[in-house]
């Protein structure tokens, strides 16, 4: 299935959808954004402000940055912890303490805050991007903070900090990881630079994820790993729940269920209780993505020493989650035909990669492996 092609039709009912629900918030909106320019619509945060009860709180700090003319007259912006994010533009921190709301505006090529009248002082910080652009999200944005979750649904609190989270080594392999995308995978990584908007490290119990929640976003939990093989791992797994959510925006194609049901009555298994059939429909797009990219970076002998233990350990782990899915998933009657398509694609790419790669895949023990990669349980397991 060729889904690079029709990638950016899906993603316009996406930009369409979000237009849709800012203009019945606003129907001013559009005097504020160019209707026309899509690239505004990409902002991760807009999907999170616009899904948010602070609407009317969040939503000028979005327009200050994302509108065309920055000449923007008096208007009130939210203050946390101390600081001030506007995207495309920087971080303005301030010495005053308890500051809630400034008054903002953009004159003479120059940001002014106020506050009760008064001129406020800042530290201006830029933002800061990977090789490719793509943003580093050094904030901790409240607009964010409902979808760090931990495995029991509950939401936690995370750091993200421009020292602990996004010190050099991590951005280095980050950079690394995308580095072998673009060589191996160029049409997925084209996908990612186009369409992802902003990436974020954290610390704490939410393992990394992207939500529809913050669409053109992927977080990654820098204390679960920092490696390149980490990132390259992460980076094709969370930037896939991006485009698959883009790809299966009518989710009411897939199956004869209804998408949202319980996996269980989709698999017939009592132990898939629990969780959702979408959801865990997404995992065979994600070890689809990351399995063709690993194989490739295998086929190109990519890795050597230290770094290849880590890499085939990861592979292995995947395509033996990959296989339990696959199996999961092959009920051919319960599909409609856009879900099937995807299916048998699925199918087919795990059995190609699987047959070409057979005697290294099967050489390591992985079936005790927790849902975040322990590499040095993996060497305990397998006497490395």
């Amino acid at each position: 299935m060729d889904f690079f092609t029709n990638y950016e039709k899906h993603h316009l009912k996406v930009v369409d959808t979000l237009k849709s629900a800012l203009y019945q918030k606003d129907n001013s909106i559009f005097d504020k954004l160019d209707f026309y320019d899509d690239e505004i619509y990409k902002e991760p945060l807009l999907f999170s402000c616009i899904n948010s009860p602070d609407y009317n709180l969040w939503i000028n700090s979005l327009i200050a940055g994302l509108t065309k003319s920055k000449a923007i007259n008096d208007i009130q912006i939210p203050v946390y912890d101390k600081t001030v994010y506007i995207p495309d533009v920087g971080y303005f921190t301030f010495e005053e303490d308890n500051l809630k709301l400034v008054n903002y505006k953009f004159e003479n090529n120059q940001f002014i805050f106020t506050s009760k009248s008064k001129k406020l002082n800042y530290i201006y910080k830029k933002i800061k991007k990977t090789d490719e652009g793509i943003e580093f999200l050094e904030f901790n944005h409240p607009l964010l903070k409902n979808m760090f979750v931990n495995e029991q649904g509950q939401i936690v609190d995370v750091m993200i900090s421009s020292k602990q989270t996004y010190n050099e080594e991590y951005i280095l392999n980050f950079n690394k990881a995308l580095v072998k995308i673009k060589k191996t995978y160029p049409e997925y990584f084209n996908l990612i630079k186009k369409y992802i908007k902003k990436v974020v490290f954290y610390n704490g119990k939410s393992n990394s994820f992207a939500s529809i929640q913050a669409h053109g976003a992927a977080f990654f939990n820098v204390s679960h790993g920092n490696s390149e093989i980490f990132f390259l791992d992460n980076i094709l797994h969370q930037c896939a729940h991006v485009f698959f959510n883009t790809l299966t925006l009518d989710k009411g194609e897939l199956f004869k269920l209804p998408y949202n049901s319980d996996l269980s009555t989709f698999t017939e298994d009592i132990d898939d209780k629990g969780f959702s059939l979408y959801d865990r429909f997404h995992g065979l797009f994600t070890q689809t993505n990351i399995n063709i990219c690993f194989d490739k970076c295998l086929k190109e002998n990519l890795y050597s020493g230290d770094d290849y233990l880590e890499f085939i350990a990861k592979f292995t782990s995947n395509m033996s989650r990959f296989d339990i899915a696959i199996k999961k998933f092959n009920k051919e009657k319960k599909y409609k035909k856009e879900g099937l398509e995807w299916f048998t694609f699925f199918y087919k790419t795990f059995q190609n990669i699987f047959n070409d790669n057979k005697s290294e895949l099967l050489k390591y023990k992985v079936s005790n492996q927790p849902y975040v990669f322990d590499f040095d349980l993996f060497k305990k397991t397998n006497n490395l």
